[in-house]
């Protein structure tokens, strides 16, 4: 007799069929159990770096200290899309739980013959004469992320990132001083360290594939009277041999406002564009 016959062999008659249907559905739920608990996610990993050639435009316009003067950076020096880089750490240390790590440096510089009078720091630029305006902002950011639902199919997180921007901004150029004219470099600098709060998302839309995933976060923060930051980013990531996907979508590197004080310059830039890289996980 089979062991399932003979549990079912020592219950009183009329409670035999409905007893052995019973255990045949506890045993396919204790089953259905185990393979679930057994299941790996697709977005297993513990380190995961990602490389991405970035091509931004550099917007806005740079204030000088004490309100003396400024410039925009596209209407009047026409600021393009230029190539750079930008890299990104994650270590998930805890299943729920990473350390992050980004940087990137923006370096551009456009000149023209300007068309009207500008003056930043107390220098005033002549207008008609050939002007370089330089705009450098190192950005680092280190940054935590909790996932607050996890699933094999991806997660749903919130995320902190502390920004430490060193942003420089000048002109050099044709000025007048004591009613002589002079090629002259008139620059400034400020550093930002500014932390911003915000989703984090990731999602393989082929449940039993982890070849093909989305990914993005919004992030930002307002400071009253300091100023304000922005950020996000949307990307598609394709897996061409394990471990290496490639990954390309949209960056807002950050739309940053910091308003200017007699001891500090101010700021309303937004950098944005395309990126394409590689994404790497283990």
């Amino acid at each position: 007799m089979r062991p399932l016959q003979r549990v079912a062999a020592i219950l009183p008659g009329p409670l035999q069929r409905n007893s052995r249907n019973k255990i045949l559905v506890a045993l396919c739920l204790l089953l259905s159990a185990a393979s679930l608990g057994r299941a790996q996610e697709l977005d297993d990993y513990k380190v995961r770096m990602s490389g991405v050639w970035w091509y931004p435009q550099n917007s806005g316009t740079i204030e000088g200290r004490g309100d003396q003067g400024s410039f925009d950076l596209q209407k009047d020096f026409g600021f393009t899309y230029y190539p750079t880089f930008n890299y990104q750490l994650d270590w998930r240390f805890k299943r729920k739980q990473h350390l992050l790590f980004n940087a990137s440096v923006l370096d551009n510089s456009a000149t023209r013959a300007i068309t009207r009078t500008i003056t930043f720091e107390g220098k005033t630029f002549t207008v008609g004469t050939q002007t370089t305006a330089t705009i450098k902002t190192y950005s680092f950011s280190p940054g935590y992320q909790y996932d607050f639902i996890r699933r094999d199919h991806g997660y749903l997180a919130l995320g902190t990132v502390f920004y430490l921007l060193d942003t420089e901004a000048g002109l050099t150029g044709i000025v007048n001083v004591n009613g002589q004219n002079a090629t002259q470099t008139v620059s400034d600098s400020t550093f930002s360290p500014v932390p911003v709060i915000g989703p984090r998302a990731r999602w393989y839309p082929l449940h039993a594939s982890n070849r093909l995933s989305l990914d993005g976060y919004v992030q930002g923060m307002y400071f009253f009277g300091y100023g304000d930051i922005w950020s996000a980013r949307g990307a598609v990531n394709v897996g061409i041999v394990r471990h290496l996907n490639v990954t390309a979508g949209y960056f807002l590197g950050s739309a940053l406002s910091v308003h200017g004080t007699n001891n500090r310059i101010g700021l309303e830039l937004r950098q944005k564009g395309a990126i394409v890289g590689l994404e790497g996980s283990w």
